[in-house]
Protein backbone atom coordinates (compact mmCIF):
# COMPACT_ATOMS: atom_id res chain seq x y z
CA UNK A 1 0.00 0.00 0.00
CA UNK A 2 1.26 3.63 -0.99
CA UNK A 3 2.01 5.98 1.98
CA UNK A 4 0.92 9.10 1.77
CA UNK A 5 3.97 11.73 1.11
CA UNK A 6 4.71 14.45 3.10
CA UNK A 7 4.63 17.74 0.94
CA UNK A 8 4.69 19.79 4.00
CA UNK A 9 8.35 21.54 3.25
CA UNK A 10 7.41 21.86 -0.59
CA UNK A 11 4.50 23.85 0.45
CA UNK A 12 7.14 26.31 2.25
CA UNK A 13 9.24 26.32 -0.83
CA UNK A 14 6.34 27.56 -3.25
CA UNK A 15 5.99 30.63 -0.87
CA UNK A 16 9.53 31.71 -0.76
CA UNK A 17 10.11 31.07 -4.34
CA UNK A 18 7.06 33.14 -5.20
CA UNK A 19 8.51 35.99 -3.31
CA UNK A 20 11.92 35.37 -4.74
CA UNK A 21 10.86 35.79 -8.46
CA UNK A 22 8.31 38.25 -7.69
CA UNK A 23 4.40 38.50 -9.09
CA UNK A 24 5.55 37.60 -12.27
CA UNK A 25 6.18 34.13 -12.01
CA UNK A 26 3.71 31.93 -10.71
CA UNK A 27 4.91 29.28 -8.61
CA UNK A 28 2.44 25.66 -8.25
CA UNK A 29 2.66 22.68 -6.62
CA UNK A 30 1.27 19.80 -7.90
CA UNK A 31 0.36 16.16 -6.02
CA UNK A 32 -0.71 12.93 -7.83
CA UNK A 33 -2.79 11.49 -5.20
CA UNK A 34 -5.46 13.54 -6.72
CA UNK A 35 -4.90 14.17 -10.59
CA UNK A 36 -8.55 15.79 -10.88
CA UNK A 37 -7.66 18.45 -7.98
CA UNK A 38 -3.72 17.98 -8.24
CA UNK A 39 -2.98 21.92 -7.25
CA UNK A 40 -2.34 21.80 -3.30
CA UNK A 41 0.27 25.32 -3.37
CA UNK A 42 -0.06 27.81 -5.37
CA UNK A 43 1.57 31.66 -5.57
CA UNK A 44 0.51 34.40 -7.80
CA UNK A 45 -2.04 31.94 -9.37
CA UNK A 46 -3.22 35.14 -11.79
CA UNK A 47 -0.62 34.13 -13.85
CA UNK A 48 -2.35 31.27 -15.27
CA UNK A 49 -5.93 31.72 -13.22
CA UNK A 50 -5.59 28.73 -11.96
CA UNK A 51 -6.35 28.41 -7.68
CA UNK A 52 -5.68 25.01 -5.31
CA UNK A 53 -7.56 22.56 -6.28
CA UNK A 54 -7.25 23.18 -10.36
CA UNK A 55 -6.33 19.90 -12.60
CA UNK A 56 -3.12 18.48 -13.59
CA UNK A 57 -2.53 19.72 -17.25
CA UNK A 58 -2.67 17.75 -20.34
CA UNK A 59 1.28 18.16 -20.56
CA UNK A 60 2.34 17.16 -17.61
CA UNK A 61 -0.38 14.03 -17.70
CA UNK A 62 1.32 13.23 -21.01
CA UNK A 63 4.77 13.31 -18.99
CA UNK A 64 3.78 11.64 -15.36
CA UNK A 65 4.65 8.30 -17.07
CA UNK A 66 8.22 8.86 -18.39
CA UNK A 67 9.90 10.22 -15.47
CA UNK A 68 11.44 8.70 -12.17
CA UNK A 69 12.90 6.05 -14.53
CA UNK A 70 15.41 7.65 -15.89
CA UNK A 71 17.34 10.73 -17.03
CA UNK A 72 16.67 13.94 -14.76
CA UNK A 73 13.34 14.32 -13.23
CA UNK A 74 12.43 18.00 -14.73
CA UNK A 75 11.72 19.70 -17.88
CA UNK A 76 13.43 23.29 -18.17
CA UNK A 77 12.33 26.28 -20.62
CA UNK A 78 9.46 25.10 -22.72
CA UNK A 79 6.29 27.45 -23.86
CA UNK A 80 3.26 27.85 -21.85
CA UNK A 81 -0.16 29.37 -22.69
CA UNK A 82 -2.15 31.11 -20.04
CA UNK A 83 -6.15 30.83 -20.08
CA UNK A 84 -5.87 34.20 -22.01
CA UNK A 85 -3.16 32.95 -24.26
CA UNK A 86 -0.39 34.94 -22.48
CA UNK A 87 3.12 33.63 -23.32
CA UNK A 88 5.01 31.82 -20.15
CA UNK A 89 8.40 30.32 -19.79
CA UNK A 90 8.09 26.96 -17.22
CA UNK A 91 10.28 24.89 -15.74
CA UNK A 92 8.91 21.85 -14.24
CA UNK A 93 10.54 19.77 -11.52
CA UNK A 94 9.01 16.09 -10.83
CA UNK A 95 8.88 15.16 -7.03
CA UNK A 96 9.81 11.63 -6.19
CA UNK A 97 9.71 9.52 -3.12
CA UNK A 98 12.59 7.11 -2.25
CA UNK A 99 11.42 4.37 -4.18
CA UNK A 100 11.62 7.13 -7.32
CA UNK A 101 7.96 6.81 -8.40
CA UNK A 102 6.64 10.07 -9.45
CA UNK A 103 4.53 12.05 -6.58
CA UNK A 104 4.13 15.31 -7.22
CA UNK A 105 5.53 18.29 -9.65
CA UNK A 106 6.77 21.54 -8.85
CA UNK A 107 6.69 24.18 -11.43
CA UNK A 108 7.69 27.99 -12.18
CA UNK A 109 5.97 29.93 -14.62
CA UNK A 110 7.31 33.29 -15.67
CA UNK A 111 5.05 35.96 -17.70
CA UNK A 112 7.34 36.89 -20.60
CA UNK A 113 5.19 39.00 -22.56
CA UNK A 114 6.54 41.82 -21.43
CA UNK A 115 10.19 40.92 -22.63
CA UNK A 116 8.77 39.54 -25.89
CA UNK A 117 7.37 43.14 -26.40
CA UNK A 118 10.93 44.46 -26.02
CA UNK A 119 12.60 41.81 -28.27
CA UNK A 120 10.02 42.45 -30.87
CA UNK A 121 10.63 45.99 -30.97
CA UNK A 122 13.84 46.05 -30.64
CA UNK A 123 14.21 43.41 -34.09
CA UNK A 124 12.16 46.03 -35.80
CA UNK A 125 14.88 48.52 -34.98
CA UNK A 126 17.37 46.79 -35.45
CA UNK A 127 15.83 45.37 -38.98
CA UNK A 128 16.59 41.65 -37.74
CA UNK A 129 14.65 38.92 -39.17
CA UNK A 130 13.05 36.60 -36.93
CA UNK A 131 15.58 34.25 -35.49
CA UNK A 132 12.98 32.26 -33.70
CA UNK A 133 10.41 29.67 -35.49
CA UNK A 134 6.88 30.32 -35.17
CA UNK A 135 5.78 28.61 -31.43
CA UNK A 136 2.72 27.55 -32.98
CA UNK A 137 4.82 25.15 -34.80
CA UNK A 138 5.50 23.72 -31.42
CA UNK A 139 4.23 20.85 -30.14
CA UNK A 140 5.56 21.09 -27.04
CA UNK A 141 3.19 23.33 -25.76
CA UNK A 142 1.45 23.58 -22.09
CA UNK A 143 -1.55 25.30 -21.77
CA UNK A 144 -3.08 25.95 -18.11
CA UNK A 145 -6.74 25.15 -17.50
CA UNK A 146 -8.51 26.10 -14.29
CA UNK A 147 -10.92 22.92 -14.57
CA UNK A 148 -11.46 19.55 -17.24
CA UNK A 149 -14.55 21.39 -18.35
CA UNK A 150 -11.85 24.00 -19.71
CA UNK A 151 -9.52 21.71 -21.11
CA UNK A 152 -12.19 20.00 -22.73
CA UNK A 153 -13.52 23.11 -24.62
CA UNK A 154 -10.29 24.05 -25.20
CA UNK A 155 -9.99 20.70 -27.70
CA UNK A 156 -13.55 21.38 -29.14
CA UNK A 157 -12.80 25.22 -30.11
CA UNK A 158 -9.62 23.86 -31.51
CA UNK A 159 -11.38 20.67 -33.52
CA UNK A 160 -14.15 23.14 -34.54
CA UNK A 161 -12.38 26.60 -35.41
CA UNK A 162 -15.45 28.25 -33.37
CA UNK A 163 -16.34 29.02 -29.97
CA UNK A 164 -18.98 27.66 -27.86
CA UNK A 165 -20.74 25.65 -30.19
CA UNK A 166 -23.54 23.50 -28.77
CA UNK A 167 -23.14 19.75 -28.55
CA UNK A 168 -26.26 19.16 -31.24
CA UNK A 169 -24.31 20.48 -33.76
CA UNK A 170 -21.57 18.51 -33.70
CA UNK A 171 -20.87 16.00 -35.95
CA UNK A 172 -20.07 12.60 -35.28
CA UNK A 173 -16.22 12.57 -37.03
CA UNK A 174 -15.93 15.62 -35.31
CA UNK A 175 -16.48 14.29 -31.34
CA UNK A 176 -14.59 11.10 -32.53
CA UNK A 177 -11.47 13.46 -33.07
CA UNK A 178 -12.42 15.48 -29.88
CA UNK A 179 -12.14 11.96 -28.29
CA UNK A 180 -9.14 11.04 -30.07
CA UNK A 181 -7.30 14.57 -29.20
CA UNK A 182 -8.21 14.04 -25.39
CA UNK A 183 -6.87 10.37 -25.17
CA UNK A 184 -3.45 11.46 -27.11
CA UNK A 185 -3.08 14.36 -24.52
CA UNK A 186 -3.85 11.23 -21.44
CA UNK A 187 -7.17 13.50 -20.36
CA UNK A 188 -8.59 10.09 -19.90
CA UNK A 189 -6.25 9.37 -16.62
CA UNK A 190 -8.11 11.63 -14.43
CA UNK A 191 -10.82 10.17 -12.98
CA UNK A 192 -14.19 11.33 -13.87
CA UNK A 193 -13.35 12.82 -17.31
CA UNK A 194 -15.50 10.17 -19.12
CA UNK A 195 -18.66 10.86 -17.79
CA UNK A 196 -17.71 15.00 -18.06
CA UNK A 197 -17.09 14.19 -22.44
CA UNK A 198 -19.91 12.43 -22.44
CA UNK A 199 -22.01 15.10 -21.07
CA UNK A 200 -20.37 18.00 -23.02
CA UNK A 201 -20.09 15.81 -26.24
CA UNK A 202 -24.32 15.21 -25.66
CA UNK A 203 -23.17 11.61 -26.44
CA UNK A 204 -23.65 8.29 -23.66
CA UNK A 205 -20.51 7.35 -21.80
CA UNK A 206 -20.67 3.64 -23.62
CA UNK A 207 -20.58 5.83 -27.39
CA UNK A 208 -17.35 7.52 -25.57
CA UNK A 209 -15.81 4.25 -24.46
CA UNK A 210 -16.75 2.50 -28.11
CA UNK A 211 -14.84 5.86 -29.48
CA UNK A 212 -11.89 5.20 -27.54
CA UNK A 213 -11.99 1.37 -28.23
CA UNK A 214 -11.65 2.22 -32.05
CA UNK A 215 -9.35 4.91 -32.17
CA UNK A 216 -6.77 2.45 -29.52
CA UNK A 217 -7.22 -0.26 -32.09
CA UNK A 218 -6.89 2.01 -35.19
CA UNK A 219 -3.71 2.78 -33.67
CA UNK A 220 -2.41 -0.18 -33.02
CA UNK A 221 -2.96 -1.05 -36.67
CA UNK A 222 -0.80 2.07 -37.84
CA UNK A 223 1.96 0.58 -35.75
CA UNK A 224 1.98 -2.30 -37.09
CA UNK A 225 1.70 -1.17 -40.41
CA UNK A 226 4.52 1.39 -40.16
Amino acid sequence: METEFDFTSYIQLVDFLGACFGDNTEVVLHSFDDLNHSVIAICNGHISGRIIGAPLTSFALSKLKDKGKEGPPYYLNYLGMSKNNTKLRSNSFFILDKQGNPRGMLCVNTDVSKYQQAADLLQKLAFIPALISDEKDNNNIEAFQSSPKDMINGIINDVTHSVGIAAERLTVDEKIEIVRRLNEEKFFLIKGTVSQVAIMLGISEATVYRYLSNINKKMKMEKIYE
